[in-house]
């Protein structure tokens, strides 16, 4: 076989390779705006910090999947979705100035990347308080009636310390790995804010955490901001949220990204029905 052939073959392999270590989703159209609505200061945060989730170039927050916010505080906690929270407060602004309008700009909801579609990481918010974290989790277009809300215990992952350190926003960290829920993870704490929490449940090293990924690198959070003053911690209704379980609630949001309303399938000319055509997709936690 001609050697530039072979060169490029081993290219594309690579690339391929590269691409199926990417998360699986932007299948599931996300619901109209949720809007702010009526929400209760039940808390204050003397740290805020903003991480990345998934960006392709940490410098251009069009490219990253999500912003998430951690607002920190002595008592209660909030993780939430900072490209959301925008979204909400652009329709609260838009139907106040256009009572009878009929809809929004699409823009409104198209923050990031895949701002049109919907991710489970991006649509829950998480309050963390005395030792519990709860998860409120909205679900794609068409399934909202399994909006729902669960509690768990908060750091459950079991840490290993390593020496290597990094330096991420002017602060010296420290490596961690863990293996949780089906994948290998690893963290990089700061050893000078001793704040045992992190990105999305991730918590219990002494020190914050900065960067945190699965070895895949199909998830990543990287820290972009770091602010410390006296921050608000807000909660809204969460009108029609039933209480479930993580597990229930998981295995809906699994099925949401490879087979929501049988997204791209075809019709079976024996049956006339809608046959599936499920997209890959890889949670976050396998188990």
């Amino acid at each position: 076989m001609n050697k530039k052939i072979i060169i490029i073959i081993l290219a594309l392999a690579t690339m391929c390779g590269g691409a199926s270590a990417q998360q699986k989703q932007g299948h599931v159209m996300r619901p109209k705006p949720r809007g702010v609505g009526k929400t209760t200061v039940v808390g204050k945060a003397q740290l805020e910090v903003e991480y990345a989730l998934n960006a392709t170039d940490i410098s251009n927050p069009d490219t990253y999947l999500d912003l998430h916010v951690l607002r920190a505080g002595k008592e209660l906690s909030k993780h939430y979705s900072r490209f959301l929270e925008r979204g909400d407060s652009l329709y609260d602004a838009y139907m106040k100035a256009n009572p009878n309008a009929e809809g929004v700009p699409s823009t409104f909801y198209t923050i990031g990347r895949e701002g049109q579609y919907w991710s489970e990481y991006q649509s829950t918010e998480i309050f963390t308080e005395q030792g519990q974290q709860t998860f409120y989790a909205w679900m794609p277009w068409a399934m909202e009636r399994y909006n729902a809300y669960y509690t768990e215990p908060a750091a459950q992952q079991k840490w290993t310390l390593h020496s290597e350190r990094q330096t991420i926003l002017g602060h010296e960290c420290q490596k961690a790995t863990t293996h949780w829920r089906g994948r290998d993870f690893e963290a990089w704490f700061v050893t000078d804010i001793p704040v045992r929490l992190g990105p999305w449940s991730f918590g219990g090293l002494p020190g914050l955490i900065l960067k945190l990924y699965d070895t895949q690198r199909l998830y990543t959070w990287e820290a972009v901001s770091l602010r410390s003053g006296t921050f608000p911690i807000t909660k809204r209704k969460y009108e029609g949220f039933h209480k479930d379980s993580r597990a229930h609630l998981h295995k809906l949001q699994v099925a949401a990204n490879r087979d929501h309303l049988k997204a791209g399938g075809t019709i079976d000319r024996r049956t006339g029905q809608l046959k599936s055509n499920p997209h890959p997709y890889e949670p976050l936690e396998k188990e």
